[in-house]
């Protein structure tokens, strides 16, 4: 069992979750949320493939989880493994998709909690895949703040637990996305079936999966 994010970094505050990595022998990952308790369930051999390939959760847990349980140093060996990628473009390509999407459509979405947290999840993915191209990633949201030079980031990320939809926030992302961003795929804007194409031709889970929140929080449909 390792202890990973803001209480791993002591910088956790009042509202911030507990992340726990439990290795089990469980065939696929899954995540499990309760409340602030955010567990993560992956087998060793899923996280030491990730490890070789570079994937950011692991790179997240090698370089900054702290060991509850860890009898045979499993930790240890994910972090000798661990190898960068020379670019972590893909991660950026589909958070910045998502990240426009909530631009263009954002305010018609029927949730204000899932906007903010899809929020924070780009911005997030887009400047630690960033500055994981660097060889020196950085995961808080002061770090990635001095990272960006940007104070507007440390809101973006802080705001993830609102239930309000705010127009600033939403121009502040679209700032993000011009400066740090990948490609812009539709433009001036696409439609939700656009959208809903695309993140299914790129498999971006996180994507799609917004779209199916959205739909059971407004229980309509966009064109």
């Amino acid at each position: 069992m390792l202890l990973f994010g803001s209480h791993a970094r002591g910088d956790q505050d009042s509202r911030s979750d507990t992340d726990l990595l439990l290795i089990t022998q469980e065939d696929a990952p899954r995540h499990v949320m309760n409340g602030h308790l955010s567990t993560s369930f992956y087998s060793f051999e899923d996280l030491r493939s990730r490890a070789q390939n570079g994937d950011l959760f692991v790179c997240h847990i090698v370089r900054e989880s702290i060991p509850i349980y860890d009898p045979v140093g499993q930790l240890n060996i994910l972090r000798s493994e661990f190898s960068f990628r020379q670019s972590y473009g893909d991660e950026i390509q589909r958070a910045t998709d998502l990240g426009w999407f909530l631009v263009e459509h954002g305010m018609s979405i029927g949730s204000g909690a899932l906007v903010n947290k899809r929020i924070a999840w780009c911005v997030r993915t887009i400047l630690i895949s960033r500055s994981a191209e660097t060889g020196i990633p950085v995961f808080s949201a002061l770090s990635l703040a001095e990272f960006a030079k940007s104070n507007a980031v440390l809101t973006l990320v802080k705001n993830k637990d609102e239930t309000i939809i705010d127009a600033e926030i939403l121009r502040d992302l679209e700032v993000l996305l011009a400066s740090f961003g990948g490609d812009r795929i539709f433009r001036p804007r696409g439609s939700y079936s656009d959208y809903r194409r695309r993140f299914d031709s790129t498999m971006n889970k996180v994507g799609l999966g917004t779209l199916r929140a959205d739909a059971v929080a407004s229980l309509g449909y966009h064109e």
